[in-house]
């Protein structure tokens, strides 16, 4: 059914954060002015005094131009500076010896996929534009150095829509302030579904059967996943946000992210515009495992970027389970398979807890679904339990809202391994292979899953 932006704003009220910037008299603040007017994008940055430099934050490459987004859509219009790359950073840098009090950047926004980030804006066929706040926050710069800690300001984001009204955390606003550097903006007046489960912002010329996937199959999965790893901490519903990048000739793609009680979803390519049968599987293990990280990255998270592959492969491998759940015929041994082979020549590269370093990104995913494996077939061997019984283990002994610290270290990982295993051993392999690599990667795999009683394509009997 759809929602009027009033009875929105009340269902979504769990999420809403304070709308003015809090009270910091006195503290130095860098503010970003995001402005909207026609085809006029424009961002303002309002430096405080001391530093020269001010690089992003954010700064991953656009995964096809392997580049920067920013010097490919951004313009700088204030005289005596330049946005430049510098190795991995996009930097504000001044020409003369200080940097202005305020600069001003023109902007298209940049609605293509990033390496391991999230995408800078999600452009609807209606109009709505989303633009994700965390992309304008900047910190002072030393170069080589890097960023300079000292001098680290607060930051506060204002944005305005000439054009039209904003929505910001499910509600709407003719102008919004705030300092949460993880969520999205909308710009325009978009129609929003709302289902028992979630409230989704749905681009309408997503194809037809795709959005049938998402009213009937997402559900599904929201509920399996509740029912085997207890409530997630969102304090509200779930918000799907998908878009339609339209059918690239050639190209099948789907994309997502997950921020604080939101799923990001990205769909492309001609190969997606019919309902064909080797498309629906993937598809679905796509919406199960990104609406999984509701629950592993929001509940409880990793630590770090080198311990990703607790929450990829966690999400990945409870993907694969949930969809057998709901849909028995479905085999996943052809798509395990494939994660297995991808570790093995990943791993060959280095330790797992080097592979983001490395931009080694697909190492946490299919390595982390392999240890998941291990974790599952100890579990198997304690009691038939099994990678759900693992997971809510560590969620209700780490989650925040319980006591916890809200975190799943690689340490907590082992220790539940260790616990389901009673194998200290086992563990300390596992350590090894992820801290220390391994000379023979497939020998050691299959080393660890023969001690849980399971194989993999390869393995000896």
């Amino acid at each position: 059914m759809r929602l009027a932006r009033g009875a929105l704003a009340l269902l979504l009220a769990a999420f809403a954060a304070p709308l003015a910037a809090e009270d910091r008299a006195g503290e130095p603040t860098l503010r970003v002015e995001v402005s909207h007017s026609g085809d006029d994008w424009r961002a303002t940055f309002t430096f405080p005094e001391g530093a020269k430099d001010w690089a992003f934050v954010r700064s991953n490459r656009a995964r096809d131009l392997d580049a920067s987004w920013r010097l490919a859509s951004w313009k700088v219009l204030t005289p005596g500076v330049e946005l430049v790359r510098e190795g991995e950073r996009d930097v504000l840098r001044a020409t003369g010896d200080t940097m202005p009090d305020s600069v001003t950047v023109a902007f298209e926004p940049f609605s293509q996929d990033l390496f391991a980030d999230y995408d800078p804006a999600m452009v609807f066929s209606d109009g709505t534009v989303a633009l994700f706040t965390g992309h304008f926050l900047a910190k002072p710069w030393d170069g080589e150095a890097g960023f300079a800690a000292s001098q680290e300001p607060a930051a506060e984001f204002a944005f305005e829509n000439g054009s039209g009204d904003l929505t910001y955390k499910g509600r709407a606003f003719s102008s919004v302030t705030t300092r949460d550097s993880d969520t999205y903006v909308i710009f325009g007046s978009p129609d929003f579904v709302a289902t028992e489960h979630f409230t989704g912002l749905l681009d309408p010329a997503i194809p037809s059967w795709m959005l049938g996937e998402l009213g009937s199959f997402l559900p599904q999965a929201l509920d399996g996943l509740n029912e085997r790893l207890g409530s997630p901490a969102l304090g509200g519903k779930p918000m799907v946000i998908a878009t339609w990048a339209g059918p690239t000739p050639g190209r099948i793609s789907r994309g997502g992210s997950v921020l604080p009680g939101i799923v990001t979803l990205r769909f492309e390519g001609d190969g997606m515009l019919e309902k064909l049968p080797d498309e629906i599987q993937p598809v679905r293990w796509f919406l199960s495992h990104e609406t999984a990280h509701f629950w592993l990255g929001q509940t409880v998270r990793h630590p770090d970027q080198t311990a990703a592959w607790i929450s990829e492969g966690g999400a990945s491998l409870l993907a694969y389970r949930l969809i057998q759940s709901i849909d028995p015929a479905y085999e996943p041994g052809f798509d395990v398979a494939r994660e297995w082979k991808d570790c093995i020549e990943l791993s060959a590269k280095g330790p797992l807890d080097e592979a983001d370093s490395r931009r080694d990104y697909r190492a946490s995913y299919a390595c982390g679904t392999v240890l998941g494996m291990i974790a599952e077939g100890a579990a198997q061997q304690n009691g038939s339990r099994d990678f759900f019984d693992f997971w809510r283990s560590l969620i209700e002994e780490n989650r925040r809202d319980r006591g916890g610290d809200g975190i799943v270290s690689v340490s907590d990982w082992l220790a539940q391994l260790t616990r389901e295993s009673k194998d200290p051993d086992l563990a300390a392999r596992v350590r090894r292979f992820i801290h220390d690599g391994s000379a023979e990667p497939q020998a050691d795999l299959c080393a660890m899953l023969a001690r849980v009683g399971r194989r993999a394509p390869g393995c000896t009997a």
